[in-house]
């Protein structure tokens, strides 16, 4: 006899479903040309319009609800107003998940920037899912190498982007000669593995964001 092999009763497992399905989805309709992607703001508007499709989806009782904003307010991470570029949730289960996104090409540069932001979305995730969400999500492409590979100086030897970088639990990050970001201070409680997909000339990042789900 077949084994169950609908839905997951848990709506957290099927939030988790709903991210991995959209994720794939995107990757796919970007590399092969659906999406038009050249900066974050589009990024964000396909990303959310896939997941609201999906998530719909995921709906099997008459009063699941399924619902995705963008840029919404979070109060006092580390003292500051965070909005968040993208919120999905089941209300009625009160089950949700936070969801930061970057998107970085290489014309752009400033990757020392870029690495310390990405840093920094990963602890406001953290910080809100103690406060309010159930797990979070962080996502980058990029076409600018520096973030994939392993730095020998400077920036990326601390805030370590590159493939394979795996950070230890507990840590604090700060390079205080980066110029516009010297105050920067990020602290990560849990260990997080960068590992890029790379697809044609693009490379895709996914951090799991997982501390009270």
């Amino acid at each position: 006899m077949k084994q169950n092999n609908t839905l997951p009763s848990s709506y957290t497992d099927r939030l988790r479903e709903i991210l991995d399905i959209s994720w794939r989805v995107l990757k796919t309709r970007f590399v092969e040309g659906r999406h038009d992607i050249t900066k974050e703001a589009p990024f964000q508007h396909y990303f959310a319009h896939i997941i609201s499709n999906i998530g719909d989806a995921y709906c099997t009782k008459r009063d699941d609800i399924f619902l995705v904003d963008l840029e919404t307010k979070c109060g006092n991470v580390k003292g500051k107003t965070k909005y968040f570029d993208i919120i999905c949730n089941f209300p009625v289960q009160r089950r949700s998940c936070a969801i930061e996104l970057k998107f970085k090409t290489s014309r752009q540069g400033a990757q020392d920037h870029g690495r310390i932001d990405s840093f920094a979305d990963i602890e406001a995730l953290e910080i809100a899912c103690r406060k309010t969400y159930n797990f979070g999500r962080f996502y980058m492409i990029t076409d600018s190498t520096p973030y994939v590979n392993q730095s020998r100086k400077g920036v990326g030897t601390v805030f370590t982007t590159h493939d394979g970088a795996i950070t230890k639990p507990n840590q604090k990050f700060h390079c205080p000669n980066s110029k516009g970001r010297e105050n920067i201070v990020v602290n990560l409680s849990n260990p997080y593995h960068f590992e890029w997909e790379k697809i044609e000339k693009w490379y895709f990042l996914e951090i799991k964001v997982e501390l009270n789900s």
